[in-house]
Protein backbone atom coordinates (compact mmCIF):
# COMPACT_ATOMS: atom_id res chain seq x y z
CA UNK A 1 0.00 0.00 0.00
CA UNK A 2 1.55 2.96 -1.28
CA UNK A 3 -0.62 5.38 0.08
CA UNK A 4 1.35 7.32 3.01
CA UNK A 5 -1.89 7.56 4.98
CA UNK A 6 -3.56 3.83 4.39
CA UNK A 7 -6.70 2.57 2.77
CA UNK A 8 -8.61 5.80 3.88
CA UNK A 9 -11.18 7.99 2.08
CA UNK A 10 -9.77 9.16 -0.78
CA UNK A 11 -8.27 6.37 -2.09
CA UNK A 12 -11.20 4.04 -1.33
CA UNK A 13 -13.12 6.82 -3.33
CA UNK A 14 -10.47 5.91 -6.36
CA UNK A 15 -10.85 2.21 -5.77
CA UNK A 16 -14.63 1.92 -5.38
CA UNK A 17 -14.92 4.06 -8.52
CA UNK A 18 -12.23 1.92 -10.58
CA UNK A 19 -13.88 -1.07 -9.27
CA UNK A 20 -17.63 -0.71 -10.51
CA UNK A 21 -16.66 -0.44 -14.20
CA UNK A 22 -15.63 -4.05 -13.92
CA UNK A 23 -18.06 -6.62 -13.68
CA UNK A 24 -16.00 -9.33 -11.93
CA UNK A 25 -16.10 -9.41 -8.44
CA UNK A 26 -12.93 -7.88 -6.78
CA UNK A 27 -11.61 -8.36 -3.40
CA UNK A 28 -8.97 -7.22 -1.60
CA UNK A 29 -7.52 -8.69 1.68
CA UNK A 30 -5.82 -7.30 4.63
CA UNK A 31 -4.71 -9.56 7.85
CA UNK A 32 -7.08 -12.10 7.42
CA UNK A 33 -10.26 -10.36 6.54
CA UNK A 34 -11.43 -9.61 2.94
CA UNK A 35 -13.79 -6.52 1.73
CA UNK A 36 -15.49 -5.75 -1.57
CA UNK A 37 -13.60 -3.49 -3.58
CA UNK A 38 -16.74 -2.31 -4.93
CA UNK A 39 -18.00 -1.41 -0.91
CA UNK A 40 -16.44 1.80 0.36
CA UNK A 41 -17.62 0.58 4.03
CA UNK A 42 -15.84 -2.88 3.66
CA UNK A 43 -12.60 -1.61 2.91
CA UNK A 44 -12.41 1.00 5.73
CA UNK A 45 -12.97 -1.96 7.75
CA UNK A 46 -9.99 -3.12 6.50
CA UNK A 47 -7.99 -1.20 8.46
CA UNK A 48 -4.94 -1.11 6.11
CA UNK A 49 -2.12 1.14 6.60
CA UNK A 50 0.73 2.36 4.65
CA UNK A 51 3.00 -0.24 3.81
CA UNK A 52 0.44 -3.06 4.14
CA UNK A 53 0.26 -6.08 1.95
CA UNK A 54 -2.34 -6.26 0.41
CA UNK A 55 -3.83 -9.57 -2.05
CA UNK A 56 -6.15 -8.53 -4.85
CA UNK A 57 -8.23 -11.36 -6.15
CA UNK A 58 -11.04 -11.02 -8.84
CA UNK A 59 -13.31 -13.73 -11.00
CA UNK A 60 -15.27 -12.69 -13.70
CA UNK A 61 -14.62 -12.01 -17.45
CA UNK A 62 -12.83 -9.21 -16.89
CA UNK A 63 -10.28 -10.02 -14.20
CA UNK A 64 -7.14 -9.83 -15.57
CA UNK A 65 -7.72 -6.01 -15.88
CA UNK A 66 -9.83 -5.36 -12.94
CA UNK A 67 -6.34 -6.90 -10.88
CA UNK A 68 -4.59 -4.55 -13.07
CA UNK A 69 -6.39 -1.01 -12.52
CA UNK A 70 -7.11 -1.42 -8.65
CA UNK A 71 -3.38 -2.63 -8.17
CA UNK A 72 -2.02 0.63 -9.75
CA UNK A 73 -4.33 2.48 -7.22
CA UNK A 74 -3.08 1.04 -4.68
CA UNK A 75 0.44 1.22 -5.39
CA UNK A 76 0.65 4.76 -6.47
CA UNK A 77 0.76 7.42 -4.05
CA UNK A 78 -0.91 9.94 -4.92
CA UNK A 79 0.87 13.50 -5.45
CA UNK A 80 0.43 16.45 -3.22
CA UNK A 81 -1.44 19.43 -3.52
CA UNK A 82 0.11 22.25 -2.15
Amino acid sequence: MAHRNGLHLSPITMLVKQASQFTSDIKISFNGKAASAKSALELMLLGATHGAELTIEAEGSDAGAAITAVSHILETEPESTP
